[in-house]
């Protein structure tokens, strides 16, 4: 077997092939054999027809075979020989071959990329600080206090911004079918709003009956009203003011086991303070692997990138679906999510490589022992016995993606065990 490799990027190579007859010859025996066990020909029994008739019969679909079979096999042997592991599928080009002579292809495939890491210790970045302030406790006290607002029907009154309406909607298009809701609240004021209604709901009371237009804009996000003039009916059944509960001991109570406003803020500042650990480690270990990154560029696979990509926007198909949304229904240009996501692709792909390098250089690895505790552990989250998600993992491939996944994960650790981590004495915000 001849081989010419032509190296056409750092990750890019083509490779030319050359078969020679006898082995192609055997294949072309080996071949026969197999149609002559399970060809039906008319007058002969089954596995008894010569060969020249099988050959004669079914001359195209052998050839067809023999060549996916000498190169399917060859190509691996070749690459093989020459080192190479290449990624998805190689893209074969003119596949020659007459009888008795050699036969010939060429193919174009990727690989990963040789890296060298460099400049990945010493690492200087900056650690914000975890310190809560006053400020921080209070304003997180004023959300909890916002979301147990409740909303109080007033006899008489009429709607401000705030206020929520209950009302029933009729629709009439100036084309299409009219439509009717029940009992809508309606936040007034709210930008969710189009401004016509705002601009009605703005003083109403209990009782109430509206009747104005509204010209939907052309890109308005629902199709079936975009562009289209609606007149719409209003009847408005309540008005309700929101409510805040007062900050104070009852308050705590309400919200937990808290015997008072003081157990309450002590937890809160706890949970603030260790959200804000976890923060920061996060967001320095995303800065070392930013770094390393920069220091080290990699020309990426395509196939890898694309693959990437695939499972991004599949992702979001998922994510549409468990929301109870229709893929095909969604509004969603598709191209520019993909263009969106191309960049994010890119840089998880060299997220990988540059840590499997680093692995490999610091023969960084994991034990059994540590798979099995990230199962045990998944699980319990996900709402699962291990054994159900150790027989998922493995009946889908997913015990060695699993495997490498901490490898990397503990690659980042040990980036971040050797960088320089300085700790920012400003706030965090």
């Amino acid at each position: 077997m001849k081989i010419d490799l032509t190296n056409l990027s750092p990750v890019k190579k083509r490779m030319s092939v050359e078969i020679p007859p006898e082995a192609v010859e055997r294949e072309a025996k080996s071949l026969l054999r197999d149609y002559r066990k399970k060809a039906r020909i008319p007058g002969f029994r089954r596995g008894k027809a010569p060969a020249a008739v099988v050959r004669a019969r079914f001359s195209k679909e052998m050839e067809d075979d023999l060549r996916e079979r000498v190169v399917s096999a060859s190509f691996l042997r070749a690459a093989k020989e020459q080192g190479l592991r290449p990624l998805g599928d190689p893209a074969l080009e003119d596949v020659t071959h007459e009888e008795g002579e050699p036969l010939t292809f060429q193919t174009t495939f990727e690989v990963l990329p040789e890296i060298e890491l460099q400049g990945y210790r010493e690492i200087e970045v900056t650690r914000r600080s975890q310190e809560v302030s006053d400020e921080d406790l209070e304003r997180t006290l004023e959300e909890l206090r916002q979301s147990r607002v409740k909303l109080v029907v007033e006899a008489g009154r009429q709607a401000v911004e705030g206020d929520v309406v209950i009302v029933d909607v009729e629709g009439v298009p100036a084309e299409g079918e009219p439509f009717q809701r029940d009992r809508m609240p309606i936040e007034v004021g709210a930008k969710s709003n189009l401004p016509e209604f705002n601009d009605q709901l703005v003083g109403v009371q209990s009782g109430a009956e509206l009747d104005f237009p509204v010209e939907y804009p052309a890109d308005y996000q629902a199709p079936d009203l975009a562009g289209k003039r609606v007149g719409y009916h209003l009847t408005v059944h309540e008005v309700k003011r929101p409510e805040l509960p007062e900050l104070d001991d009852e308050f705590a109570r309400d919200l937990g086991d808290f015997d008072d406003l003081v157990a309450l803020r002590a937890k809160l500042r706890k949970d603030l303070e260790a959200r804000r650990v976890h923060e920061a480690d996060l967001a320095v270990r995303q800065s070392v692997l930013d770094k390393v990154l920069i220091a080290n560029p990699v020309v990426l696979p395509e196939v890898l990138v694309e693959s990437e990509l695939r499972r991004r926007l599949q992702d979001v198909v998922r994510n549409m679906i468990v929301e109870g949304l229709d893929p095909e229904k969604v509004e969603v240009d598709w191209v520019e999510l993909r263009k969106r996501q191309l960049e994010p692709s890119r840089k998880a792909v060299h997220a990988r490589l540059v840590l499997d390098a680093l692995a490999e250089a610091e023969d960084i690895r994991v034990e059994d022992k540590e798979v099995e505790e990230r199962i045990v552990r998944d699980a319990k989250r996900l709402g699962q016995s291990p054994a159900k998600l150790r027989a998922d993992l493995k009946q889908h491939s997913g015990m060695q993606a699993l495997t490498a996944q901490l490898v990397r994960e503990k690659s980042l650790d040990y980036l971040n065990s050797v960088a320089n981590i300085q700790c920012s004495d400003e706030g965090s915000r």
